[in-house]
């Protein structure tokens, strides 16, 4: 397996790594396997369903197309809050608490029923690119690389994306599941465990959380902006660790044969994320909002693309 596309949880900053996708298809780079968590569970699955799509009609995947399909998706599905969800009020959700009936601060509905009209799993499951998404059971603690073995998988994808506490959780065979990015927000173990080449990560995070604005009595928000703080630490940490394997271990590729890094190899990572924190919010966010981002990140993947292969020719 050469190229293995790496896509973090980000909500609705999704849109950035949307254009950043586009940017990398159209620079000639196919995906043979791609890996996402909670947003980059669902861009990715698009995907990979588009690549289904051409199988079943005995084509080869036209990666261009379904780049431009993707940023598509974004600019005319996901314009606004209330075409993917509806808030509870809160008196609502007073009494769903007073209860013990709480099942998240927003009804997902809208957007679950956007993923199946979109998403059809019997072209997931003809799919030429390897796909799996990351979700955490909040009765074991797990985090589950849900791949497309398992049966269900549309389930499992919409779970990825359900943010603990404003949203819903996702019952599947019985088992409550919630966000991968819980756990592990940007899957490079996967990718490099599975055998990857070369790896293209998209991350929806800058490097440092910045004093973006957000309403502090607003519980939306405020759990919202919590989940960013918790997710730009859980990512760095990812980075980190993808970035102290590269260093030990010999860059033609020859796998480490003892102490603690045994088994590992040099895998040449292109990370793609944005300088600052995108200041968008999933409450307030508006069409020009998503519009910005996916041109952001057209420009943050071309530029990082050429720094790239000017370090490390192999990643294109």
């Amino acid at each position: 397996m050469r190229h293995a596309l790496v896509l973090s949880g980000g909500s609705i900053k999704g849109a950035f790594q949307a254009g950043a996708i586009n940017e990398i298809l159209h620079s000639g780079i196919a995906p043979e396997a791609i890996y996402g968590v909670s947003i980059g569970s669902l861009n990715g699955a698009f995907l990979a369903e588009r690549a289904g799509r051409a199988a079943r009609r005995h084509q080869v995947p036209n990666w261009e197309e379904i780049g431009d399909a993707l940023e598509a998706f974004w600019r005319s599905k996901i314009t606004s809050f209330d075409v993917i969800a509806e808030k509870h009020s809160m008196i609502g959700v007073a009494e769903d608490v007073l209860f013990n009936d709480f099942d998240g601060l927003a009804d997902m509905t809208r957007l679950h029923r956007l993923v199946r009209r979109e998403i059809k799993e019997e072209n997931l499951r003809n799919s030429p690119v390897r796909f799996s998404a990351g979700v955490v059971n909040l009765a074991s603690g797990e985090y589950i690389h849900a791949d497309l073995a398992f049966p269900n998988i549309i389930d499992y994808i919409i779970a990825s994306t359900a943010i603990p506490v404003s949203m819903p959780i996702s019952m599947v065979a019985g088992q409550p599941l919630v966000d991968g990015g819980l756990r592990n927000v940007t899957p490079l173990k996967a990718a490099i465990d599975e055998g990857a080449e070369d790896i293209l990560c998209v991350v929806c995070q800058a490097e440092k959380v910045s004093g973006v604005n957000f309403d502090r009595k607003n519980l939306l928000q405020l759990f919202e902006r919590l989940m960013d703080i918790a997710i730009n630490e859980i990512v760095n940490n990812d980075l980190e660790w993808a970035e102290f394997i590269n260093l030990y271990c010999p860059r033609d590729g020859t796998p480490l044969i003892e102490g603690p890094l045994a088994g590992y190899r040099y895998v040449p990572i292109a990370i793609i994320r944005p300088a600052i924190e995108p200041d968008i919010h999933l409450e307030t966010f508006d069409s020009k909002q998503i519009e910005d981002l996916i041109n952001l990140g057209h420009l943050t993947a071309r530029n990082a693309l050429k720094i790239g292969k000017s370090l490390c020719p192999s990643i294109i």
